[in-house]
């Protein structure tokens, strides 16, 4: 049984190795559940610069190396690439976006394991968000949800670019200890998806008198939950020359 207290990084990785290094002009061309199956930088669209890019935060993963150093490998990189887009903030969002990404789906899969959740059968909720606070993440630090309450399938963190969230297990007794108990969220909100027009309900929370949705546009799945038809599905979303090299990637699994 995986022990519920630690991740060794074995699940991170092998979520990361799934994804395909996939072209994008911006930040939304793929979006959602797709990102299970999706390695994107928004402008990059070289194969051989998304590969490197890849096998850089996979490096990370893998060895545990920091970002600083992983930033001068990084950007060396792109230099020679020629691609101007990699500012400090984006630089950091890309490493750290990431390894968050890889890291919350290691866990999920640990903590949906039948033992585990037989053990443990309650998820709370902790806030991360250090350096930025986000209200409407804030307001559900220390919340407490069974593991099987669906609600975890659009609030699983990360839960926005940046969004340092993350869900811990705990046992009967860590609720009787704590003397917690299961809460509810009883707000929804309505998020449209300008490019497509669809509309999805999600979880939401009541911040200074308005109702905001917990995940951000693009955030509302479970990183490590969803099957490869995520990707396949969304290929409406993309331009038609995007659309293109993205099938041919996806054919040639390149």
């Amino acid at each position: 049984m995986p022990d519920p207290f630690s991740l060794p990084f074995n699940q991170a990785i092998a979520y990361f190795r799934q994804k395909y290094p996939l072209p994008t002009e911006v930040w939304d061309d793929i979006i959602g559940a797709a990102q299970d199956w999706a390695f994107t930088v928004a402008g990059v669209s070289s194969a051989v610069l998304l590969n490197d890019i890849a096998d850089l935060i996979e490096r990370a993963l893998v060895e545990g190396i920091s970002f600083e150093s992983w930033k001068k490998q990084f950007k060396a990189r792109v230099n020679d690439a020629g691609w101007t887009g990699a500012t400090p903030w984006r630089t950091e969002l890309i490493f750290r976006q990431n390894l968050a990404t890889a890291y919350n789906a290691g866990r999920y899969q640990q903590q949906t394991d039948p033992d585990v959740l037989k053990l443990r059968p309650y998820w709370q909720y902790i806030h991360g968000d250090t350096r930025h606070p986000r209200p409407h993440h804030k307001a559900l630090d220390g919340k407490v949800f069974l593991a099987n309450d669906p609600i975890w399938q659009q609030i699983y963190p990360p839960n926005g670019f940046g969004c340092g969230c993350r869900v811990v297990t705990l046992s009967n007794r860590d609720m009787e200890r704590e003397n917690l108990s299961v809460d509810a969220i009883a707000e929804t909100a309505t998020i449209l998806d300008k490019r497509t027009g669809a509309t999805q309900q999600v979880p939401a929370v009541r911040v200074n008198g308005k109702i905001k949705p917990i995940a951000e546009p693009g955030f509302a799945y479970t990183p490590g939950n969803n099957p490869r038809e995520a990707l396949t599905d969304q290929m409406d979303r993309l331009p038609p020359h995007l659309r293109t090299m993205v099938e041919n990637r996806l054919n040639t699994g390149q």
